[in-house]
C-alpha cells in the first residue's frame, strides 16, 4: 500500500466509526427505553463488544459498560439468552411487550434518519443542476433563449431536484421534468459560468422521433449547490427521502438475492459493504461540503439498519420477532437448543455474507 493509502485510511477508518458506532447505539437505545418502559428488567448496556473494559456505571438494575470492540453497542435482557424465573424478564415478558421491545430498535433508527435528513434539507437543502455541455441545437429552444454551453440549469418553473430524492440518474430526472411539460412555456433559471443567475422563458419542443428533445441542449456533469431551506419543506423532504432511501435498500436486496442465485462471484450492483462504506467516506471528508455529505450518508446508513434489521432472519430484530411469534403459537417457553442454534448459524450466514461483499469492495478498490 502506498503511503497515500495508509493516509487514506488512517482518516477513513476512525470517521466510519464516528459515523457507525452512534447509530448502532441509537438502535440499541431503543430496545432500552421501549423495554425499561415496558417493565422488562435490562442486564446491561454496552459500548461496543465484549470482552469488557470498565463498568462505567449503573442504576438499580441496568450496568453500564465500556467494551474493547468499538463496533456498536448491546442490550442484555433478562431471560433473553437463557431461561429465567424473573417475571420481569424477556421471556416471561407479554407478546405484545416482546415485539414492541425487539421493534424499538428499529423504530429508533427510522426517527433517527428522517432527524439527520431533516438537518441537511433544513441547513443545507442540497439540490442537483445539470451543467449545459456543447452547443444547444440550432432554431431549438435552448437555441432561441440563449443558452450557452458551460452554464448550470437551475430550476424549470420554480421546481429544483432535491439531492434527497436518491435519484440514480439526476440529469434524467431533469430531462423527465421537461419532457412533462412539453409544449408549454416554462420559465428557467440558469446560472453562468460565474454563477450569475438570470431568467428566461422558454416554450418547450414536443418530442418527435426527428426531434427527440424538448429543450434542445445537452446536460453535462452535474452541480450539487446548497440553498436555502425551511423547516416545513424540510420535513416533507425528511419523510420523502427516508422512504426513498428504504426503497433503495429494498432493490439492493433484490440484487443481492439475485446475484446469489445466478451470479455468487459478481459483485451486486449498489451494494457496499463496511470497506466500501469506509472508502466512500473516507472520499467525502475531502470535499468540501464534507459535513452535509456525512450527515446523508448517516441517514441513509440508518434507514439501512432499520430496514435489515427488520428482515425476518435470525438472529436480527425481524427474524427474533417471527421466533416469539412461532413460540407463543406452539405455546414453546424458555430459550431452545433450537432457537439458540439459529440464531448462531445467521450469525454466521452474516459473517459470511459480510465477508463476501467486503471480497467485491476491495476488488473495485475505490482509495488511493
Amino acid at each position: 500500500m502506498t503511503i497515500a493509502g495508509i493516509a487514506f485510511w488512517t482518516v477513513a477508518i476512525p470517521l466510519v466509526l464516528v459515523v457507525l458506532v452512534p447509530l448502532v447505539l441509537v438502535h440499541e437505545l431503543g430496545h432500552f427505553v421501549v423495554a425499561r418502559l415496558s417493565g422488562i428488567r435490562v442486564l446491561e448496556f454496552g459500548i461496543g463488544f465484549p470482552p469488557r473494559a470498565k463498568v462505567i456505571g449503573h442504576d438499580h438494575e441496568t450496568t453500564y459498560t465500556l467494551n474493547y470492540l468499538p463496533i456498536g453497542g448491546f442490550v442484555l435482557l433478562e431471560g433473553e439468552e437463557a431461561d429465567s424465573d424473573d417475571p420481569r424478564g424477556f421471556g416471561n415478558a407479554t407478546l405484545p411487550k416482546q415485539l414492541i421491545v425487539l421493534l424499538g430498535g428499529v423504530a429508533m433508527n427510522v426517527v433517527t434518519a428522517v432527524v439527520l435528513l431533516f438537518i441537511v434539507a433544513w441547513a443545507f437543502n442540497p439540490v442537483v443542476q445539470p451543467v449545459i455541455l456543447g452547443a444547444p441545437v440550432a432554431g431549438s429552444p435552448a437555441d432561441l433563449a440563449g443558452l450557452k454551453s458551460g452554464e448550470t440549469l437551475v430550476s424549470v418553473d420554480g421546481q429544483t431536484q432535491s439531492l434527497l430524492a436518491f435519484s440514480s440518474d439526476p440529469a434524467a430526472a431533469w430531462r423527465q421534468d421537461l419532457i412533462a411539460h412539453a409544449g408549454q412555456t416554462v420559465t428557467l433559471v440558469v446560472a453562468d459560468v460565474n454563477g450569475v443567475q438570470r431568467s428566461v422563458q422558454v416554450k418547450l419542443n414536443v418530442p418527435t422521433a426527428k426531434e427527440n428533445w424538448s429543450l434542445g441542449i445537452q446536460f453535462g456533469s452535474l452541480a450539487v449547490v446548497n440553498t436555502s431551506g425551511n423547516p416545513v419543506s424540510a420535513a416533507g423532504l425528511a419523510l420523502d427521502g427516508t422512504g426513498r432511501a428504504m426503497g433503495l435498500i429494498l432493490q439492493a436486496l433484490g440484487n443481492i438475492v439475485g446475484n446469489l442465485a445466478t451470479h455468487p462471484t459478481q459483485a451486486p450492483s449498489g451494494v457496499q459493504g463496511p470497506v466500501g462504506i469506509a472508502a466512500d467516506i473516507g472520499h467525502v471528508a475531502s470535499q468540501p461540503n464534507a459535513l452535509m455529505l456525512l450527515l446523508l450518508i448517516a441517514g441513509i446508513i440508518s434507514a439501512n439498519l432499520a430496514l435489515v434489521n427488520f428482515l425476518p432472519f435470525p438472529p436480527l430484530d425481524g427474524g427474533k420477532m417471527v421466533i416469539m411469534v412461532v413460540k407463543r403459537v406452539f405455546g414453546a417457553r424458555g430459550v431452545s437448543a433450537v432457537e439458540a442454534a439459529a440464531y448462531v448459524a445467521g450469525f454466521a450466514f452474516l459473517l459470511a455474507f459480510i465477508a463476501w461483499i467486503s471480497y467485491f469492495d476491495i476488488i473495485r478498490g475505490g482509495a488511493p
